[in-house]
């Protein structure tokens, strides 16, 4: 949905895989304002999820208030660039924030002529019901990286520090590994060809890596690691 300076002015469906977002009239999202770049972002769609990258903006871009290079935008997420909001509505986008849920287990129903002669179904004391409060836990992760086997230096250590990156060459082939709380995924993010990890495709689809996995995608080859404590 896309207001400027509080006026709606339309919604868009983000339903390709690359929005383009600028003054340019042959952007897919138009926004004629001064302080908007010819080619001011890009959206990119990764199967449920999209991430809003800002194009080397005049203005740069913010999300809720705080200004960002590139974020993997979440259900309600408000744009925010050069007067205009842009709020960002996707109820199956990736949230890893913390939540409560309450679990009711009931025991099955017992069958009145499975019960014991001497108990009868006024009798019986009542079946029990238990209540589980569970909340997930965002665990500590260790800090991964990448060695870029077709580098100038294979041996050298590129740590993933913050939601994500991105390796490759744009508009060629490009792969992205996201770092969550329950571990790193590697992503298709354009390109003909999906991630390899260790020799199997992978898909479209966000991919868990482990430890020593191998991915590659076109001229791409990186080996993941962990680092751990200690």
């Amino acid at each position: 949905m896309v207001s400027y300076e509080g006026i709606a002015e339309g919604h868009y469906f983000l339903d390709k895989a690359r929005f383009a977002i600028g003054r340019k009239s042959d952007n897919d999202i138009c926004l004629d304002a001064p302080g908007v770049s010819h080619l001011h972002a890009v959206i990119i769609t990764i199967g449920n999820d999209h991430v809003l990258e800002d194009a080397d903006s005049t203005n740069g871009i913010s999300i809720n208030g705080e200004k960002i290079t590139k974020h993997i935008l979440q259900n309600n997420d408000v744009i925010e660039l050069s007067g205009y909001q842009l709020k960002y509505v996707n109820q199956r986008a990736t949230s890893d924030m913390d939540f409560d849920k309450t679990m009711i287990m009931k025991a099955p129903q017992l069958e009145v002529n499975a019960l014991p002669a001497h108990v009868t179904p006024q009798t019986r004391p009542p079946l029990a019901t238990a209540v589980f409060s569970a909340r997930s836990v965002k665990t500590s992760f260790p800090l991964g990286g990448v060695k870029n086997l077709k580098g100038q230096d294979p041996e050298e250590e590129i740590l993933i520090s913050r939601p994500l990156k991105t390796f490759g060459l744009p508009g060629v082939q490009v792969v992205m590994i996201s770092r969550r709380p329950h571990g790193y995924y590697v992503t298709h993010v354009e390109g003909k060809k999906h991630p390899r990890v260790n020799g199997k495709s992978v898909g479209s689809r966000p991919f868990l890596l482990k430890e020593n996995d191998l991915v590659e995608a076109g001229e791409i080859k990186l080996k993941f690691f962990l680092k751990h404590s200690g």
